[in-house]
């Protein structure tokens, strides 16, 4: 009963954090459009985003969590609280250099760059501010690995809904004092918000832990644990770094190829986050525990079955969900955006590379599958390797394709690496484990999403006749997404699609 509560605990904190941030998203575009200063403060951010991602929320949150949890079991909770001081000390020193480091640069960039070059100056100017937020929720993210060992879930949980809801109210305040023509200075507010919601982020999480009985004492010194947090953390992180490189460099690109190019990539990346977040990884989630007991006990053939089943069911959504966001991709931009300075036009802008974008769903869905596949295996090295071409390639690709497409260029060189990934993971793990054929079950559901596809493509298409603007984009979503998903489905029931009961299990189970 406990797990259960903890499970709906952060689904629901998970779906209330993905409604803020969409909230937060359409609020900003709508206050500030594209343009220049749109580009800056989506950049700024991005810079401590990369460290957040790299240092806090993911090498070192998941070499804490085992470390803690041993320390806890074999030495007691003092020990355990002691080992959190030690981690918590080092990387505050840590983060404080690299915000240190990250504010002098923008410093000096804002003294040289003139202000007629907006996107550079001002993005120079927003990065003073949010660097901080780096120090804030990398702390915080170890007060939140640490709450989740001591079972403990639902403050971890809302902290992203807190921050979202401090920078939504940091943008109101800024459209009440500067005015809604002042978008400069209500990018700045909401830089501000950033931090105030990074406190929050922080301090929750810290009072929960104080109430368990920890106090902080500032602690440098060495022991068994901390050396088993490096044999965890540095391999973690040279792995995580290889991901978030690639990102940033496409970003890197986008900010100096325009003045639309950065927030174009950003709002298409949001947009797939949904059925990549909520469902591919959810599936890639659930499977792995039983992928990772099966490669212990050496059942290769379990394995094997296994392993098919989550491909396939990762598959099963991922593939019709590129196809309909094609379809109603002006749709859902027109939706979610075309509010306030955010016109049609800008919608225009940004409905090619959504569409690019998009096709690259399933393969990094089948990437983000594959890889549990090796990790169940303890092999990180292998998708490692493959992800050092994949970055070559992405920046190659990245740099030949923007002088010919723009934007558009940018998503089609990620999406090129994520199809190389997803092919050269496949057949490493074929030849590692002999994987049994998924072609014909593949071909069902492709065959299915085309039919999908076309009967959502001509429903829409009735509805342009006699509807126009945001009647047309709510009704074609409010009726043509449940539509194709039932057409999907009656599609695959009649190719006599084996897995189609277990699929439905596991929608209903998440």
């Amino acid at each position: 009963m406990g797990k259960l509560i903890n499970i709906l605990k952060v689904s629901c904190a998970t779906i209330g954090s993905r409604i803020f941030g969409l909230l937060r998203d359409a609020l900003t575009m709508a206050y500030m459009s594209l343009g220049a200063v749109s580009c800056a403060y989506t950049f700024a951010f991005t810079l401590p985003n990369l460290f957040r991602r790299l240092l806090g929320e993911g090498a070192l949150s998941g070499a804490i969590v085992p470390v803690f949890s041993n320390a806890e079991k074999n030495k007691g909770i003092e020990q355990a609280f002691d080992f959190l001081n030690k981690i918590t000390s080092r990387a505050i020193v840590c983060m404080s250099i690299i915000v240190a480091v990250g504010v002098a640069l923008s410093v000096v960039g804002l003294l040289c760059i003139d202000q007629e070059y907006t996107r550079y100056f001002l993005g120079a100017k927003y990065s003073i501010v949010l660097f901080p937020y780096l120090l804030l929720v990398c702390i915080a993210a170890v007060f939140s690995s640490v709450l989740n060992v001591l079972d403990s879930f639902g403050v971890p949980s809302i902290t992203p809904i807190v921050l979202n809801a401090c920078i939504i109210a940091s943008l109101f305040c800024g459209v009440a004092i500067f005015g809604k023509s002042d978008i400069e200075n209500i990018a700045l507010s909401m830089c501000f918000g950033w931090l105030v919601g990074g406190v929050l982020q922080m301090v929750m999480p810290a009072y929960c832990l104080i109430k368990k009985g920890w106090k902080f004492k500032f602690d440098l010194k060495y022991s068994e644990e901390i050396k088993s947090l490096y044999a965890l953390f540095i391999p973690a992180l040279i792995g995580a770094a290889v991901v978030q490189l690639n990102i940033f460099i496409s970003k890197l690109l986008a900010f100096n190829l325009n003045n639309d190019a950065t927030q174009a990539l950003y709002i298409s990346s949001r947009i797939l986050e949904f059925p990549l977040g909520v469902f591919s990884i959810a599936i890639a989630t659930v499977y792995f525990p039983r992928l990772a007991k099966l490669a212990a006990q050496k059942l290769n053939n379990d394995f094997k079955k296994e392993y098919d089943d989550g491909l396939i069911a990762s598959m099963a959504i991922s593939i019709p969900a590129m196809f309909g966001i094609i379809v109603l991709a002006k749709e859902i931009l027109g939706l979610l955006f075309q509010w306030g300075l955010f016109s049609i036009k800008d919608v225009d802008i940004c409905l090619p590379v959504l569409i690019a974008s998009v096709i690259g769903l399933p393969f990094f869905a089948f990437t983000t599958y594959a890889t549990r596949g090796f990790h169940s295996n303890s092999d990180t090295k292998t998708p490692v390797k493959i992800s050092y071409i994949a970055i070559a390639l992405n920046i190659v690709l990245s740099v030949i394709f923007m002088f010919k497409f723009g934007t558009v260029g940018l998503a089609l060189a990620n999406v090129s690496a994520a199809i190389f990934t997803s092919i050269a993971l496949h057949f490493k793990l074929k030849q590692k484990f002999e994987i049994k054929h998924i072609y014909s079950d593949m071909l069902k559901i492709i065959l299915a999403s085309v039919i999908m596809a076309l009967v959502c493509f001509g429903i829409r298409e009735i509805m342009c006749n006699y509807l126009s603007g945001r009647v047309l984009y709510a009704t074609a979503c409010a009726v043509i997404i449940p539509v194709g998903s039932i057409t999907y489905l009656v599609v695959l029931k009649i190719l006599k699609f084996q897995k189609l009961s277990e699929f439905k299990k596991l929608i209903k189970r998440k």
